[in-house]
Formats: C-alpha cells, structure tokens, sequence
C-alpha cells in the first residue's frame, strides 16, 4: 500500500463517514495491485449462457453518385 500523507487519510476518513464512494484517485493508490475486472450485480449469476444469434448481415449499396450539372 501506498504511504498517504496524514491529509489524504483524513480526506478517506472523511468519504467513509459520510458513505461517499472514494475518488478514482485514492482507489488506485490504496489498491495497487492489478486484479481482473468484473461486473457484479444483484441477480447475477456464475451459470454460462450460450445464445444462437443470427448471422449479422452487412448491406452494399453500390450505386453511382448522381452528377451535378455545371
């Protein structure tokens, strides 16, 4: 962990009183070291859902543009 100055503890201490989520800042230096990312919900669940989709279908429209008279 990183060392903070007395101010930036107090800065802490004070989010956490009143219930406010930490500055991107402080996170990162509290929480060093580099874990994978996840999304957590209520609800969500560990299961593995495989979903056929169809084929995406990409449109051409080749059509020569219209010339204007000069």
């Amino acid at each position: 962990m990183a060392k903070l100055t007395e101010q930036e503890q107090q800065e802490i201490i004070r989010f956490l009183e009143v219930g406010k989520p930490l500055p991107d800042k402080y996170r990162f230096l509290l929480f060093e070291d580099k874990r994978e990312v996840e999304l957590v919900w209520n609800g969500k669940t560990n299961e593995v859902c495989n979903v056929v989709l169809p084929f995406q279908t990409i449109e051409q429209v080749d059509e020569p543009r219209s010339e204007k008279g000069t």
